[in-house]
């Protein structure tokens, strides 16, 4: 009876899909803790559902850097980074902002603002991921074999 016991939770653990939500920083360097670095005890975590973690970096000459850690779908609402976040979304890239100017269609990127996208682990944008690793399925898997034929 322990042994159907076990191969259900295995099998419910399978069908449960873990890797749909990562968890980001929500912050800009306006608020104290949020500069290049993140004082995560001062920022927990947000879900940010399958989307990725953003970074978005403002260079203004004479100042220093200013920072905003956002989910995209978060920043895809505003229509000033809707228009400037590039079209290349991978993890672990960091581009130049898009430049819209009617009136210079060949400069295409404004280097002022660059967007580092993330989702591997959760706070990557300073996504642990929720994901079940195979190791863990691995052992899972042996100890249930070992602890049905114990029961034999």
């Amino acid at each position: 009876m322990a042994v159907h016991t076990v191969i259900t939770v295995f099998l419910v653990t399978l069908l449960i899909n873990y890797d749909d939500a990562i968890l980001c920083h929500r912050c800009m360097s306006s608020m104290g803790g949020c500069g290049d670095h993140v004082v995560w005890r001062m920022y927990p975590w947000r879900d940010c559902g399958s989307s990725f973690c953003v970074k978005v970096i403002e260079k203004v000459p004479g100042e220093e850097p200013r920072y905003i850690r956002e989910c995209e779908h978060n920043l895809l609402k505003s229509t000033r980074h809707r228009l400037r976040m590039p079209v290349l979304r991978r993890h672990g890239y960091c581009v130049p902002a898009r430049k819209n100017d009617p009136f210079n269609p060949l400069d295409t990127t404004d280097s002022r603002f660059t967007y580092c996208f993330c989702n591997d682990w959760n706070g990557c944008n300073s996504a642990i991921a929720k994901k079940i690793s195979l190791t863990f399925m691995g052992i899972l898997t042996i100890v249930a074999v070992v602890f049905s034929s114990l029961l034999r």
